[in-house]
């Protein structure tokens, strides 16, 4: 299937610079709009849900499809894919054309439990999150990883090289306050504050690359739920990158919506190369220098310097 079944503006006309909205202090392409940050002010949030939460480009998707797996005991073709295309993307989302159909009014109408994923800072949730405790999952990775993948992803929407953005721009766009969904720091620390809270747990990129299994451990105590020995490995299969990758060929092949499961707006892949490291070969020294300052300002005395000095 292609993305005829979900009109939309080009993939650059989505994500361009001069497209963004400033909304309640944070900055956001197109697909968050005034009347999608609205609804959520009042969506009802229900205690069975489960929320995973996100710093863009930071392993969504590789957490949701291991989320999904660890539901099923890793049995990858049980996992019900999303059939109605207004269930496409963060619950923030709001739907192009008009960009009047969101994400949040298609999920009224879901059976629990529901799991769906966000790229809102904490404050910007849904506020019966705090009161009603849904499980929340908040995945986060290296500042200068997120940031080289969140380049490519973002020059990748743009079908014309002229008009892509520059790295140099790009990055200081990307520490300043007028970054995508906020910037990196306020949004992990906005999350990492919550850390302790019986219905948050935080997970690190850098910690399912070195030991999946672990981590794997630890959100199923998190979420109640039982594994089999068989499962586990079944999961980790299915997690790896060349697990993920057939997956998503066999979706793109057979599932009604297709590649709007797999890439944005239809086109741009939503799986890169899910590298620790990979920012070396892109920043400059003057680049490193001034996001490894801001990682001492801002995480000193936080507990999360010990994750990202």
């Amino acid at each position: 299937m292609t993305s005829e079944h979900f009109p939309t503006p080009t993939p650059a006309e989505l994500f361009k610079i001069a497209s963004f909205n400033e909304q309640k202090g944070v900055w956001f392409p197109p697909l968050v709009q005034e009347n999608s940050l609205k609804r959520l002010e009042t969506f009802e949030i229900r205690e069975e849900d489960l929320i995973l939460a996100t710093y863009p480009k930071c392993g969504t998707h590789w957490m949701m499809e291991v989320l999904e797996l660890m539901k099923h005991d890793g049995n990858v073709d049980k996992i019900e894919r999303v059939k109605n295309q207004d269930l496409v993307g963060c619950i923030e989302f709001a739907h192009p054309p008009d960009f009047q159909r969101t994400v949040s009014e298609a999920l009224e109408n879901e059976p629990s439990p529901r799991f769906f994923s966000s790229h809102l800072p904490c404050h910007l949730l849904p506020p019966q999150v705090w009161s009603k405790k849904p499980k929340i999952v908040y995945l986060t990775r290296n500042p200068k990883d997120a940031a080289l993948s969140f380049f490519r992803f973002f020059n990748s929407a743009s079908g014309d090289p002229a008009t892509h953005t520059s790295w140099d721009d790009f990055y200081d766009k990307f520490v300043s306050e007028k970054a995508m969904f906020g910037n990196w720091f306020d949004h992990t620390l906005g999350y990492w504050n919550h850390r302790n809270d019986d219905h948050v747990i935080f997970i690190t990129f850098e910690e399912m690359k070195k030991d999946l299994r672990s981590v794997i451990r630890r959100l199923q105590a998190f979420l109640g739920l039982t594994i089999t020995p068989e499962g586990m490995e079944r999961i980790l299969e299915h997690a790896s990158l060349e697990g993920m990758k057939k997956t998503y060929a066999k979706i793109e092949k057979e599932h009604e919506l297709g590649r709007l499961l797999t890439r944005a707006g239809g086109i741009m892949p939503f799986l890169q190369k899910g590298h620790v490291g990979g920012w070396k070969t892109i920043f400059t020294v003057a680049q490193s220098e001034r996001m490894d300052k801001m990682l001492e300002e801002k995480l000193k005395g936080t507990g999360l310097e010990a994750h990202y000095k």
